[in-house]
């Protein structure tokens, strides 16, 4: 952490932590773990974190040591924001953090607008809550076993239990020095890797039949229309890593899966093998990310905006194949 971020954090009192909408476990143990640095270092400071939208059940062991903030004060005197390519990923809470006078930005996707006083953004990290590591060790601050614990989910959730690629050499090295902490390593790579339910094994075998592949295999979709999380019991939560078996496929180059969590609203989640830049394409839809893994939310009808992305991927990679494979 930056001499002039110490310093300001040491001139104010009233301290605000936001992250991106419809939070995931990088976005809460960032925010949290950053929250705890700064209570365990600095005397006399509140700080308040803030999340616009449904935090998942899956989260649930997280939120049992943290609260979230539901009303802020009127204003405050310092904000981070994390986690976030741009103020609209934070929703309601964008003028909130227009109107304070220090806004400090992290994050680590590339598509990132820079828009802080102070930013410390790079996309040659696995995730946000790498940052938050590397800015506490440089700032030589004092971490323990619960900021280790938050820090650790964070980077294993959002690098996929290390498959990304965006693990480097520092990356390990960081888990390293996290697991010398006291924290069960284990059962949380269980809980996020080895705990599918019924619904959503279930969930999995519909959305593979969904699969379809364009220029040959070098593109795949799936698709998971609303009224499948009802019939089969499943949450959105469901859907962490399932994209993932797009991006499996050999030769494939880039996949997106397109999930309808309400009627007509449409979250997508891309991933690359490095050949396309997804946060590039993200972008064009108003979202975000990095080069292997975007994403972004679009209103409309789902086979409609498959045929847009589908337009926008397939420049990317050659010549566009007007025949679509499907799985089945």
């Amino acid at each position: 952490m930056s001499k002039i971020v110490k310093e300001k954090i040491n001139e104010v009192k009233k301290i605000a932590i936001v992250s991106h909408i419809a939070p995931d476990a990088d976005a809460l143990c960032s925010s949290f773990a950053l929250k705890n640095i700064i209570k365990n270092n600095f005397d006399f400071k509140y700080v308040d974190v803030f999340m616009d939208g449904e935090i998942g059940s899956l989260y649930d062991p997280i939120l049992r040591d943290e609260v979230v903030n539901p009303v802020p004060y009127n204003s405050y005197d310092m904000v981070f924001v994390l986690d976030c390519p741009n103020l609209g990923r934070t929703g309601k809470y964008k003028d909130l953090i227009s109107a304070t006078p220090v806004i400090v930005n992290i994050d680590h996707h590339d598509t990132n607008e820079k828009f802080g006083d102070i930013n410390y953004v790079s996309s040659a990290v696995s995730s946000t809550c790498e940052i938050v590591y590397l800015m506490a060790v440089k700032g030589n601050f004092e971490l323990n076993n619960l900021i280790a614990k938050e820090l650790y989910q964070g980077i294993i959730t959002d690098t996929n239990c290390f498959k990304s690629n965006s693990i480097t050499k520092r990356t390990h090295q960081v888990i390293s020095e996290l697991l010398n902490y006291k924290f069960d390593s284990d059962a949380i790579k269980a809980y996020y890797f080895q705990n599918n339910s019924i619904a959503k094994t279930k969930l999995i075998s519909k959305t593979l039949l969904s699969m379809k592949f364009y220029n040959g295999n070098m593109f795949t979709t799936m698709k998971i229309p609303n009224e499948l999380f009802s019939k089969l019991g499943a949450s959105f939560e469901d859907t962490l890593g399932i994209v993932d078996n797009g991006i499996n496929v050999t030769g494939a180059e880039v996949t997106a899966i397109l999930i309808e969590s309400e009627p007509e609203k449409v979250y997508v989640s891309l991933r690359s093998k490095g050949r396309v830049n997804v946060g590039d394409i993200a972008k064009q839809f108003n979202g975000g990310g990095s080069v292997s893994l975007a994403a972004f939310q679009r209103s409309g009808n789902l086979k409609d905006i498959e045929k847009e992305l589908v337009d926008v991927v397939t420049p990317e990679l050659g010549e566009y194949d007007e025949d679509e494979i499907s799985l089945f």
